[in-house]
């Protein structure tokens, strides 16, 4: 998350803004999935009442807090395990409606929210095990395809077309929020900086900033004329906001200027983290795993290429990654150097 007329005018405007805004839609993460995945009817996948297989569902976005691993995904699965190696089990969410979830997130001991398709929210005091619904719907009902915070006592989901929800109670309550400087974009990604702004990225260019925990926002002249899929605060303060094409843009100053990052090829990014080395681990499309060693100057391609996309990481303490996306959930170690050439 009338008259006939009424009707009518929301569905010119919500076509109105899917046709305008669809090539950048369709590379974000939402529907570059939801379009194989979410969108078409297909019956549940048949898995037995006591066997979950995380490699037969697409997976979107992944969460960890100590032993504890949650991952979240299409039809509403939600899955849970205390190792890389499983076994996993399929939460309980009440109620379930189908819809696509895009991110979960830990926001505390024990404590977690997943946010999808709809304007879904889900809320998890048990370590992820089981999930009470806080939200759904709207007017539209937009699709959420992040969720951040807590900064200051306060938390974030947004998504499409704007759509813009905050909560002050550790996301028991959300209230709606519209945006002018936002405007329709659609937002997918957030996170605070070292001085204590928060920045909010999307599609179009957008970059916006907020001195106030996002009370009110800004924003600078586009550096870029794609959509970014995400941002990251480094080891170092810097800033890193990653998305179409492989275009990836780093920043010293808090996102006053910007210098582009020297990424190997073009493929879509749409998920990153910070290892425990300081290593800047991006992934994206045809299983595109980029890792960066100098905070975020430049990348080198650490995967396999595959057809399947990737949304979401975890850096493991025992190297590689457990990688969400298009395959479920696997674990990937990172490929071996090509060996010199011989003169």
């Amino acid at each position: 998350m009338a008259t006939t007329a009424q009707s009518l005018s929301v569905g010119t405007r919500r076509e109105s803004h899917m046709l305008r805004g669809w090539p950048s839609l369709a590379m974000t993460v939402i529907v570059f999935f939801a379009a194989l995945y979410s969108f078409s009817p297909r019956p549940m996948p048949p898995f037995a009442a006591t066997e979950v297989h995380p490699g037969d569902i697409l997976v979107s976005g992944l969460a960890r807090s100590g032993q504890r691993l949650i991952a979240a995904g299409e039809q509403g699965h939600i899955l849970y395990a205390d190792s890389v190696d499983g076994p996993w089990g399929e939460a309980h969410v009440e109620p379930q409606r189908g819809s696509a979830f895009t991110q979960v997130r830990f926001i505390g001991d024990r404590t977690a929210i997943a946010v999808g398709h709809d304007g879904w929210i889900v809320r998890s005091q048990d370590n992820g095990q089981t999930w009470t619904e806080v939200n759904f719907g709207g007017d539209p009902p937009d699709p959420l395809l992040g969720v951040a915070g807590p900064y200051q006592g306060k938390l974030f989901a947004f998504g499409g077309f704007g759509r813009y929800m905050v909560s002050t109670d550790l996301g028991k309550t959300w209230t709606e929020e519209r945006h002018e400087v936002l405007g329709d974009h659609h937002l997918n990604g957030m996170t605070r900086l070292a001085d204590g702004s928060l920045m909010l990225v999307g599609e179009r260019g957008l970059i916006a900033r907020s001195a106030d925990n996002g009370e009110t926002w800004t924003t600078d002249e586009p550096i870029y004329a794609g959509s970014f899929f995400g941002v990251l605060n480094l080891p170092n303060k810097d800033v890193l906001v990653y998305g179409m094409r492989g275009h990836a843009f780093y920043s010293s100053d808090f996102g006053r200027t910007w210098t582009e990052s020297k990424v190997p090829d073009q493929d879509s990014l749409f998920g990153g983290t910070v290892d425990d080395d300081g290593n800047v681990v991006l992934v994206g499309a045809a299983n595109a795993i980029m890792r960066s060693t100098d905070n975020g100057r430049s990348f080198e391609v650490v995967s396999e290429s595959s057809r399947n996309g990737l949304t979401d990481l975890i850096a493991l303490k025992q190297g590689g990654w457990m990688t969400a996306g298009e395959g479920g959930l696997s674990i990937q170690q990172p490929r071996a150097p090509a060996a010199a050439e011989v003169h």
